[in-house]
This record gives C-alpha cells, sequence and structure tokens, in this order.
C-alpha cells in the first residue's frame, strides 16, 4: 500500500513555495522601477565584495554564467554597474557598483527592511530560518542522492492508442 503524502509536509515544497512568494513579495516591492529581485540580489553581492569578475558573481549567486551575463550588460546599459578591465589583468573584465547602483541599492534596502519588519517576524527567528536554511542548503549541495528506479510499465496490450 502506498503511504499517504502531504504536500505541505515536505521541506522541498515548502523551499519552493517560499521561494515563488518571495519573488511576488520582491516583485510587488520593486514594482515598475526596473529593479527585479535577480538585479538585487547581483548588486547586494558586488557591493558585498567590491567587484567581481562574471564568473566570480555567477559562483556567488549559485547560478551560472549565462545568467547573470544579460543582466549585467542591462545593468551596465543603465548605470547601475560598470564593467571594468581589471588593473592587475588587462584580459579580465569587472563589474562594480556605480555611485547611481549604490543610491538604488540602498532605497531598495531600506524597502526591503521596512517590508519585513511589517511581516512582524522576529529578529530570532529570522536568523534562526536563516540558519536553519544554510545548513539545509549545505547538506543539500554535499549529498549524493539515490537514483529513482522506476517500476515496469505496464504492456500496452489493451490500452488505447494515444490521441
Amino acid at each position: 500500500m502506498v503511504q499517504k503524502s502531504n504536500l505541505n509536509d515536505l521541506a522541498c515544497f515548502q523551499v519552493y513555495m517560499l521561494h515563488h512568494a518571495f519573488g511576488r513579495f520582491y516583485q510587488t516591492a520593486f514594482a515598475e522601477t526596473g529593479l527585479t529581485y535577480a538585479k538585487y540580489v547581483m548588486l547586494k553581492a558586488l557591493v558585498e565584495k567590491g567587484k567581481m569578475s562574471l564568473s566570480e558573481l555567477s559562483a556567488r549567486l549559485g547560478v551560472e554564467p549565462n545568467t547573470v551575463s544579460p543582466l549585467a550588460k542591462k545593468m551596465a546599459g543603465v548605470g547601475v554597474i560598470e564593467r571594468v578591465r581589471d588593473p592587475e589583468d588587462e584580459r579580465r573584465i569587472v563589474l562594480c557598483p556605480t555611485e547611481y547602483g549604490l543610491a538604488i541599492l540602498k532605497a531598495a534596502d531600506q524597502t526591503v527592511t521596512q517590508n519585513f519588519a511589517d511581516l512582524e517576524i522576529s529578529a530570532e527567528d529570522r536568523s534562526q530560518a536563516i540558519a536553519l536554511m544554510s545548513r539545509l542548503r549545505s547538506a543539500v549541495e554535499q549529498a549524493s542522492p539515490k537514483r529513482l528506479e522506476l517500476p515496469e510499465a505496464p504492456s500496452a496490450e489493451g490500452r488505447d492508442p494515444p490521441d
């Protein structure tokens, strides 16, 4: 007999739903400014480090460089970041925030901080949730999951042909 499963009891489903909720949350918060969550975290990462190559930035964000590259071009096009040659290696291009980018990040951080305060989640709960999610992410990244083995499909005899 198959064990009854409840989606809400799956950590992965809760993370999936939280991901979508955060997407809607940030989309509403940033509205029609042109800032998206992806651009926001890129800018946060660049400010955190000062300057990074495209590959360093994509590694920091946990995505492929081809995900970051078009966003970086758009952000450079509107003056939020700049792409400059690395003085230590002229062949390398690094990304760094502009003064305008820093001003945008300051305004976005203020909006995000206020919106999170409105959620009435205590600082302690928030810290515990972040710590737990960090441990969970690390464990999942280091895991070697077992592969799904499907049962043999029923024979095609007696079934109606597909439309």
